[in-house]
C-alpha cells in the first residue's frame, strides 16, 4: 500500500481521520561518534550511547506526554514501543483509559496490545486494527500527528465515540520508529447531539410541516411550517394544535379516523413496537394528499421516550402515481385473473396469489346434476347458469372475501374472517338464494348446489382437501351443505 492507497483507506474506513505536523523536540544529549576514540575505548564508547539514548527516550516521552496533555487530551492515554525492526515491543494503557471504557486496573484490562483490539466494535475492528498496522508500517511517509475519530466498547458492551491524537516518536539517528503514543477523548454526547441535529434537520426538509414534541407535558417547537398551518390558532399541547388542523383542512371523511389516531397513549404504545405511526389524509383546503407520522425523537437514560417527531408530508405525486399504478395492475389482473364466462376470478388467481393465504374457511360448490341442464337446455342456458350462479355467491360475501370459478361448474369461496355458526348460516342462506335464479326461455328449471366446507386456520391450499371431502358428502344427498373441521 502507497501513501495514496492508505490516505484513501482512511477517508473510505470506519473512522475519520486527519494528520498535523507535529514540534521537535531539539534538546536531547548528543550522542558521542565511536570512530573519533581509539579502538580499545569503543566498546565503552558504544556503551555510554546506549545509556544516553535511553535517557534521551525517556526524556522525550516525558516531554511528548506533557505535550500531549497540554493539548487538553487528557481523557485516557495508550502507549507503544517498537525495537529497530518496528516491531511491537510493549503496549500501555494509563488508568484514564481504563476508567473511560469501564474497567478496573491491569488484571481487568491488561497492558497488551490484544486488550486495545478487545475495545474495539466488533464489526469495525478488522478495519481500524488494518489501518493501525498499516500506518506503523509507513509512518516514515505520515506527519508525526495523526488524529482519530472512531467508536469503541466499554466493558458493560454499550458504546462510544472516541477522539484522539496519536504520535510517532521516530529515532534521531535511523528515523525507525521508537514509539507510538496517543491520548483519547469521550465525544460521545458531542457526536450524538450532532447526528441528533442533523436528522432533526433532515425531518425538517422531507416534511413540510414538523413539530418537536416533549412528551413530558406535549409542549413542542415548530422545525418547519406552511401557509395552512400558519392559519390555525396556536395551542400549547401539540395533540390539541394538530387536531385544530384538522378541523380547519381536513376532508370531513377523515376526521374521525384522524381523531382517533391523536391520542398520546396510543402513539406512544405504536413507537415502542414498531419505531413510528403514520396516517394518510386528504386536505380539502390545500387540494392535496398528506401523510403525517409520528417518530422517536430522543429518550431519557431510563430508556423511555422522551421527545415525539411529527411531520407532515405532501405525498400528493406518489399518491397519484400509485393510483395510476394500481389502474394498470387492476387491468392486468382483470385480463389474466378473471374468467372470461362467469366475471368472477379463476383458478390462475388461485394458484398465483390465494394458495398460501391464512384464511378461516374453504367452500367447494358445484351445480347439483349440471350435466342435465346442459342437454336438456342447451349450452347458452347453461352459460347462464354459471354467470348467474357466479354473481349470487359473489354478492353473498364480504369484499375482503374471495369467490372463484374452479372449473367447469365447479366455484370456491374463500372466508379469511367468520366463524364457524356463520358459516353455516351463510351457506343456507346462498341454498336458499339459489331458488330465485331463473333461466331465460327456461322458467320452469330450477338451480340448486351442494356445498362443502372446510372450518379452521390455516392456508388455502391446505384447506382444499377437506373442503372436497365434504363436498362429496353434500353430493350424496344433493343441495345441502357439509362443514367438516379442518
Amino acid at each position: 500500500m502507497d501513501k495514496k492507497d492508505y490516505e484513501s483507506s482512511i477517508d473510505n474506513g470506519v473512522g475519520q481521520f486527519a494528520a498535523e505536523a507535529s514540534t521537535e523536540v531539539t534538546d536531547e544529549i548528543p550522542l558521542f561518534e565511536p570512530s573519533a576514540y581509539p579502538e580499545e575505548q569503543r566498546e565503552l564508547i558504544l556503551e555510554c550511547n546506549r545509556r544516553i539514548e535511553e535517557a534521551n527516550s525517556k526524556y522525550r516521552i516525558a516531554m511528548f506526554r506533557e505535550d500531549m496533555f497540554a493539548k487538553g487530551l487528557k481523557a485516557g492515554m495508550y502507549f507503544c514501543t517498537f525495537d529497530r525492526d518496528e516491531k511491537l515491543l510493549s503496549f500501555e494503557f494509563n488508568d484514564e483509559t481504563r476508567q473511560m471504557l469501564g474497567y478496573e486496573g491491569l488484571e481487568d484490562l491488561p497492558n497488551e496490545f490484544d486488550s486495545w483490539v478487545k475495545t474495539l466494535v466488533p464489526e469495525e475492528k478488522e478495519g481500524i486494527v488494518k489501518l493501525f498496522w498499516d500506518s506503523v508500517r509507513m509512518h516514515r511517509e505520515l506527519p508525526d500527528i495523526t488524529h482519530a475519530t472512531y467508536r469503541m466498547q466499554k466493558k458493560d458492551g454499550s458504546i462510544i465515540w472516541v477522539t484522539g491524537a496519536g504520535r510517532f516518536i521516530r529515532r534521531p539517528d535511523d528515523g525507525s520508529l521508537e514509539i507510538y503514543m496517543g491520548c483519547y477523548r469521550d465525544i460521545t454526547a458531542q457526536m450524538e447531539r450532532e447526528e441528533y441535529l442533523k436528522i432533526i434537520e433532515a425531518v425538517g426538509r422531507v416534511f413540510n410541516f414538523t413539530l418537536f414534541i416533549d412528551v413530558k407535558d406535549m409542549s413542542y417547537r415548530m422545525i418547519s411550517t406552511n401557509e395552512y398551518v400558519e392559519q390555525i390558532p396556536k395551542d400549547p399541547d401539540a395533540l390539541e394544535f394538530l387536531k385544530r388542523n384538522v378541523d380547519a383542512s381536513v376532508a370531513e371523511n377523515f376526521r374521525k379516523s384522524l381523531y382517533d389516531w391523536l391520542n398520546k397513549d396510543l402513539i406512544l404504545a405504536a413507537l415502542e413496537e414498531h419505531g413510528s405511526t403514520s396516517m394518510e389524509f386528504y386536505s380539502a383546503s390545500a387540494n392535496r394528499w398528506f401523510n403525517g407520522m409520528f417518530m422517536i425523537g430522543d429518550r431519557n437514560e431510563d430508556g423511555s421516550i422522551a421527545h415525539i417527531v411529527y411531520g407532515c408530508q405532501d405525498n400528493t405525486d406518489v399518491k397519484l402515481q400509485n393510483l395510476a399504478q394500481q389502474k394498470i395492475i387492476s387491468e392486468f389482473e382483470t385480463e389474466i385473473y378473471v374468467d372470461s364466462l362467469s366475471q368472477i376470478r379463476n383458478r390462475r388467481f388461485l394458484d398465483e396469489k390465494l394458495i398460501y393465504e391464512p384464511c378461516h374457511a374453504v367452500v367447494m360448490a358445484d351445480i347439483d346434476l349440471f350435466k342435465i341442464v346442459n342437454d336438456t337446455l342447451g349450452h347458452k342456458s347453461g352459460d347462464e347458469a354459471i354467470r348467474k350462479v357466479a354473481l349470487l355467491l359473489e354478492q353473498s360475501v364480504r369484499k375482503e372475501d374471495v369467490v372463484l370459478r374452479y372449473g367447469g361448474d365447479e366455484f370456491m369461496m374463500v372466508f379469511f374472517d367468520i366463524s364457524r355458526e356463520d358459516l353455516g348460516h351463510k351457506l343456507s342462506a346462498i341454498k336458499s338464494r339459489l331458488e330465485t335464479i331463473r333461466i331465460e326461455n327456461s322458467p320452469e328449471a330450477r338451480i340448486t348446489m351442494s356445498f362443502g366446507g372446510a372450518y379452521g386456520t390455516g392456508l388455502v391450499r391446505n384447506l382444499i382437501e377437506t373442503a372436497d371431502q365434504a363436498l362429496y358428502e353434500s353430493k350424496k344427498i344433493r343441495n345441502t351443505y357439509t362443514i367438516f373441521d379442518a
